[in-house]
């Protein structure tokens, strides 16, 4: 391909992490055979040396000449989209959008300048072949400015408004994302489809061999002077106790300009600018990065673990790198500075961040890898721009993400929206804020069809082939409805959420792939229900709920065992698609005060039950340990007055602010099947919890260390009691509770099935060797 890349930044010298991403990117190109002309606007006026580095690497380079000054904000305070555009920049635009032979892609560095794609239009008379436009973010422009204010930084560079940001998305056929969160936050709004394309320095240098051993512990920081990076230095400095590093033999080093307004002291060695940051991580036993705020990737995170060197991090640090341990996802600055102190002081524990930090490095590498290759080929990229439609039905609230449903669905169309365009059949009535609200969750091509109040029809004739139990189900006036829609609105897969909805696949008259997200096997709940003398709200037998499923092309498990269930009864024809959990701050409960232990519940039987349980038998022996328990959701109902120490909550407007509160988690429920969200919702914010082997339905492999598995009263007293007692111990399942978590229920354990349905939307067949995995 012959590729037009349009930048304000150079790719000579790669001192800045910008500069080092669009020479990394570019360089994949040209190692897959593509020719690169680089128009560079002169914005940062590098010396010339640097100038003929970049005539000597691309194919052509343009230089265009750009005056700062003239850069002003034409939306008050903030920046429009074009505000940076030059005429220059036009006039050199317009000329090379006649050039013949012309370019097959346009790639533009930066949403400001994504009116360059304007001036390559749609396939016409003079231009047959279409010019495949992809943006490259780099970082998040909207609101970005409020997001630097927050943490009491001044607004530089450029910053503008969500829906300028859409507006320069909507120039584009794809977005690049330097990361998954960031993408998520694009997906929100984007008008068109967006991909990651993660970072790896360019070249193929070999990693560093570990320091040569002096009876010293060295960790190293590397920056420049930004606001944001000396803001976190500062803060994680300040946490430290520098004398007792000191005298435990250990020095901090700092490299880069960050370094600048700092002064020499005990156990601080200022290195300053350094030409090559092998200078720095040659010398260093450990890097950290304590980043606080702000979007993109880290590229001095990915540059450390490139060299093979151990990093320790914020979870800022390591956005988009899915991390696991607990090193590489600490709540703030200060929390990492504790962590360092444990690591001077434990040598036991350096072994653990250089092992976490060798494994997210390798699969980091894999996927960006991937991603290149994906970059560097044209079919592949106007497949990811040509995306199926599919339909979700639903009549849950799921945008509110108040219960355990409307977590599930949520996360599930989180994920869907990454591979598919989604329409939503929503069965009643929406207001403006809860559009929007979905809409938000939907992603920035979804479609909303509310079916408003919906008529009594006592009389109507039901179709035939309905179950006994979609009889008593089916809402009749809805079948038409539903089978309007989807001649005036077809869809390539159609999502029904859950079985109670199973009566819509009889208004589907058209070829189209049938999906039911099951939630639970709801025959078997019922069955557990009963044996403890409760009553389901669905009462369906094994063999009819079978009949149902059986009926559909496709069924999504939300955990392990119902997909085994499922798939043993209905091969082929099973998705494990587990329930996951957006990346969320460890939960870090009060640092003075009571232990807080935390249960969060809807208004179900089994909670019910469950909690009155733990107020009975367990509650009387933990209270005069000095702790609390704290009751959170509908179920505060079943908490009777007067009890010590139980402090009642109600319903809570975000869920994981409560759980962010705890120090220990507990789930006390002993029937119920299916899966357990509040479970999931602990391991993923790294509560130590007890838990019931109910409560671990469907989750396994983790009891003793990442959570206590109680399998009666004294088990149950015995382990919190543990907790309570002894902060080591809680920190320490924490740290398994949190990697738990994310290794099971991060966003990427659902990506699978999600690129499966995607694949099958479009005609694609399982591959034989994956059909159940």
């Amino acid at each position: 391909m012959r590729i037009l890349v349009v930048s304000p930044t150079p790719s000579h010298p790669q001192d800045a992490g910008n500069r080092a991403r669009i020479h990394a990117v570019l360089s994949d190109l040209k190692a897959a055979g593509h020719r690169i002309t680089l128009c560079l606007l002169d914005r940062e006026k590098v010396a010339p040396e640097y100038i003929e580095s970049m005539r000597n690497t691309w194919d052509e380079l343009i230089l265009v000449p750009h005056d700062r000054t003239l850069e002003k904000p034409s939306l008050g305070t903030r920046f429009g989209l074009d505000d940076w555009v030059q005429p220059a920049l036009e006039e050199e635009l317009a000329t090379l959008a006649v050039r013949r032979p012309g370019f097959d892609m346009v790639l533009v560095e930066y949403v400001f300048l994504s009116r360059a794609f304007t001036f390559f239009p749609p396939p016409n008379l003079r231009a047959a072949a279409p010019v495949l436009k992809l943006l490259d973010t780099h970082d998040q422009f909207g609101e970005r400015d409020k997001r630097l204010r927050e943490l009491g930084l001044t607004p530089s560079f450029f910053f503008t408004t969500e829906a300028e940001e859409a507006r320069g998305f909507g120039r584009a056929d794809l977005v690049l994302a330097i990361q998954d969160e960031e993408r998520a936050a694009f997906e929100a709004y984007s008008p068109k489809p967006v991909l990651t394309l993660g970072h790896i320095p360019a070249g193929d240098r070999p990693p560093l061999p570990p320091r040569a051993p002096d009876g010293r512990f060295v960790i190293g920081y590397l920056g420049s002077s930004n606001p944001m990076n000396t803001r976190a230095l500062d803060r994680f400095l300040a946490a430290l106790d520098l004398p007792a590093l000191a005298a435990a033999g250990a020095e901090i080093r700092i490299a880069g300009s960050a370094a600048r307004h700092l002064e020499p002291a005990p156990g601080l060695a200022l290195v300053g600018p350094v030409d090559d940051p092998d200078e720095l991580y040659a010398a260093v036993d450990l890097v950290v990065n304590p980043h606080e705020g702000g979007t993109g990737l880290k590229i001095k995170t990915v540059e450390a673990l490139s060299r093979g060197r151990p990093v320790a991090g914020t979870m800022e640090a390591f956005a988009g790198l899915e991390p696991e341990a607990a090193c590489h996802a600490a709540t703030d600055a200060a929390a990492l500075a504790g962590l360092v102190q444990r690591a001077v002081l434990d040598a036991a524990l350096r072994p653990r961040i250089a092992e976490a930090s060798a494994t997210i490095w390798r699969r980091y590498a894999a996927r960006v890898a991937a991603e290149q290759r994906q970059l560097a080929s044209p079919a592949m990229l106007r497949l990811a721009a040509d995306r199926p439609r599919l339909l979700l039905a639903t009549d849950l609230r799921f945008w509110e993400e108040r219960l355990g449903n409307h977590a599930r669905i949520a996360s599930l169309a989180r994920a869907a929206r990454t591979e598919m365009d989604l329409d939503l059949f929503f069965i009643g009535t929406m207001s403006a804020p809860e559009h929007a609200h979905a809409k938000a969750l939907l992603g920035g091509r979804c479609r909303i069809f509310p079916t408003g109040a919906l008529p009594p029809t006592p009389d109507a004739k039901l179709p035939p082939g309905l179950t006994p139990f979609e009889r008593r189900s089916t809402i009749a006036s809805l079948l038409p409805l539903f089978a309007q829609h989807l001649a005036a609105n077809p869809p390539h897969a159609v999502v029904l959420e859950y079985i109670r909805l199973s009566y819509l696949r009889h208004a589907i008259h058209q070829p189209v792939l049938t999906v039911l997200d099951t939630h639970d096997i709801m025959s078997l709940r019922a069955r557990n229900f009963a044996h403890f003398g409760r009553r389901h709200f669905i009462e369906i037998s094994v063999q009819e709920e079978l009949q149902i499923l059986s009926s559909f092309d496709q069924l999504l498990a939300i955990q392990q065992d119902e997909f085994n269930w499922l798939e043993a009864l209905l091969p082929g024809r099973v998705m494990l698609a587990p329930h996951v959990v957006q990346p969320v701050p460890r939960a870090a409960g009060p640092a003075e005060g009571p232990v807080r232990i935390g249960f969060l519940g809807g208004d179900s039987p089994m909670n019910r039950d469950g909690l009155v349980w733990l107020l009975d038998q367990v509650w009387p022996a933990i209270a005069p340990l000095g702790a609390e328990l704290h009751v959170a959701g509908a179920v505060c109902a079943a908490v009777p007055p007067g009890r010590p120490g139980v402090v009642v909550h109600g319903a809570v407007p975000r869920p994981e602010d409560f759980l962010g509160t705890l120090h220990i988690g507990v789930n006390p429920v002993f029937y119920g099947g299916g899966l357990k969200i509040k479970t999931v919702e602990y391991l993923s914010h790294g509560l130590p919890s007890v838990l019931t082997a109910e409560a671990l339905y469907g989750i396994s492999g983790g009891a003793g260390e990442a959570y206590a598995l109680a399998e009666d009263r004294a088990g149950f007293v015995a382990a919190l009691a543990t907790l309570v007692l002894d902060p080591a111990a809680r920190a320490r399942m924490g740290d398994a509770a949190l990697a738990f978590g994310r290794r099971h229920f991060a966003p990427a354990a659902l990506a699978p099935a999600m690129r499966n349905l995607a694949g099958l939307a479009r005609g694609i067949p399982l591959p034989a060797a994956k059909a159940s995995a």
